[in-house]
């Protein structure tokens, strides 16, 4: 079974817990432990990032009046179980629930509305450097709904009983739930594992429909993987944990409240700046975002500050979405030729990180490590180059 992050080592996942935080906060928080903690109850250090996620997350406190009685059984009708042998985790939990709601496309087309395999980050904390070549799938979600025609629902509790109260009423009223985990916690691995599930049944289990596996799955009529609810309550409270949100528990979900905008290209300008990046410094610490990122990584490379074995998962996600983005470009903007020539970029990007995983294939020699920092380089300038043409394309 292969999860986001599946394949990392323990001490790359440990540094992965807060990669989607960081990539909009530069900021690591603490775990509250409080019965019920409001935004407003927090520190000052911790301010920024609470009102981040209040304002951009749009979060919704859960309370007993928003649930009412279920079934003791019940499994989400109109949804295919959708899996892929690679990492799009959140995107792909939400292709599933857009099928259900008459929107049938690619899972290219979601990585594209959600900003999930566009850009990079590159951050160091606890001297250990932080690098993903994509975005925040939370924001994801949200920026998502708008161009799907979707309202997007956050709710989030500490408290435990109502959280899988709330996971069976949506259920039971036939509403598929994006519940986000620690997978390793599920599937009884050794490290932390940042992964989203989609919830389309209960009984005296929880089922999922496991969206990244190392066989592809399209089919209706499943019943999916059943894991004992104790356990899929401790996952949940382990994701947030691991992302320092201030609540125990989350759930996320879908209803449909008008058509997709069929022109996307305020999502090709959003992505394009996404590929360009910017840097962000505050005090002594500085985080590079976009192709920014892919640049200083060759520096860290070639200044042996970076192990490069702990970044080849990161590279090889780079290299199959740069694919994948691109061959999306070409069948989404076939004639528009400042599009056609970012997917050329993308692609040009993604043979060079194919070489450098080739090259890691039997050991890293000091001539490899410089070979791969000039192939880094050279690959930023064509993450840049692709993102400065998807934005002048709409201009």
């Amino acid at each position: 079974m292969l999860t986001f992050g599946g394949i990392l080592s323990t001490r790359e996942a440990l540094v992965n817990m807060v990669i989607v935080l960081v990539i909009v906060l530069a900021m690591v928080g603490y775990v509250l432990h409080l019965p019920e903690v409001r935004f407003e109850k927090v520190n000052l250090l911790l301010k920024y990032q609470y009102d981040y996620m209040a304002e951009y997350y749009k979060p919704r406190w859960l309370s007993r009046s928003d649930i009412d009685g279920y079934f003791s059984s019940h499994f989400v009708t109109g949804v295919p179980w959708i899996s892929y042998n690679k990492s799009y985790c959140a995107a792909t939990c939400l292709q599933m629930i857009a099928y259900k709601y008459g929107v049938r496309k690619p899972i290219e087309y979601f990585n594209f509305i959600m900003g999930f395999t566009y850009g990079a980050y590159l951050g160091v904390f606890d001297s250990e450097v932080i690098f993903i070549p994509g975005g925040d799938p939370f924001m994801g979600y949200v920026n998502a709904s708008r161009i799907l025609g979707f309202e997007y629902h956050l709710l989030v509790t500490n408290d435990r009983e109502l959280f899988i109260d709330a996971c069976r009423y949506f259920v039971s009223k036939d509403i598929p739930v994006i519940l986000p985990v620690n997978a390793s916690r599920l599937y009884h691995a050794g490290y932390f594992s940042p992964h989203f599930e989609l919830l389309v049944g209960y009984d005296d289990k929880f089922y999922f429909y496991e969206p990244v596996q190392s066989n592809c799955v399209f089919e209706f009529g499943e019943r999916g993987y059943g894991f004992p609810i104790d356990l899929v309550v401790k996952a949940v409270e382990d994701m947030s944990a691991g992302f320092s949100q201030p609540w125990r528990y989350a759930l996320i979900y879908f209803t449909k409240t008008r058509e997709p905008v069929e022109d996307l290209k305020l999502a090709l300008v959003t992505n394009g700046r996404l590929q360009v990046g910017w840097n962000i410094t505050w005090g002594g610490q500085a985080m590079y975002l976009g192709s920014n990122a892919f640049k200083v990584l060759a520096e860290y490379v070639e200044k042996g500050r970076v192990d490069v074995e702990s970044i080849i998962w990161s590279i090889n996600l780079a290299l199959v979405s740069r694919h994948d983005n691109a061959e999306f470009l070409r069948r989404q903007f076939p004639d528009n030729s400042l599009v056609l020539e970012a997917a050329d970029c993308l692609d040009e990007a993604g043979k060079l990180y194919g070489k450098i995983i080739d090259i890691s294939m039997d050991g890293i020699t000091p001539e490899d490590r410089a070979e791969i920092a000039r192939l880094l380089s050279e690959a930023a300038e064509y993450e840049k180059e692709a993102g400065l043409l998807m934005i002048n394309a709409c201009s």
